[in-house]
């Protein structure tokens, strides 16, 4: 089930009364897939249920430096788990552009976790999951 396909923007601005950073101090915007795989067999669990396809549009500021607020955003808005998800980077629709995101726990201020992005390549079997799928992006 396809839960979002388009453009996702933000625009910088903290809400008020709000302690959760903003996705990038800038306004900006990303193209966004999330795709909910649906229980092919239900005597098998699957770890990462959902499939999440981003894009930076390049209009405005770059989220690099700030992925883990982009990706803290994202759950928040569409109800994710982050360590349900296999987060895709893409800059074209082919595979071989494509880098998976690995979210690795660092240091926590309360109950706020900080997260630093690693990525890798996609494994055969996520290439295979995920190739059916691209003609969204």
């Amino acid at each position: 089930m396809i839960k979002f396909n388009g453009i996702y923007e933000w625009n910088g601005i903290k809400k008020k009364h709000s302690f959760a950073r903003p996705v990038n101090w800038w306004p900006d915007s990303c193209r966004l897939t999330i795709i909910d795989l649906p229980d092919k067999n239900p005597d098998l669990y699957m770890l990462k249920p959902v499939i999440v396809f981003a894009a930076e549009t390049k209009k405005g500021y770059l989220t690099a430096g700030r992925y883990q607020d982009f990706v803290k955003r994202i759950c928040k808005d569409f109800d994710l788990d982050k360590d349900k998800i296999l987060w895709i980077a893409y800059r074209g629709g082919e595979p071989d552009t494509m880098k998976a995101a690995i979210f690795v726990p660092g240091s926590k201020i309360g109950n706020e976790v900080f997260y630093s992005v690693k990525w890798r390549n996609l494994m055969p079997n996520e290439i295979k999951e995920i190739s059916r799928f691209l003609s969204l992006l």
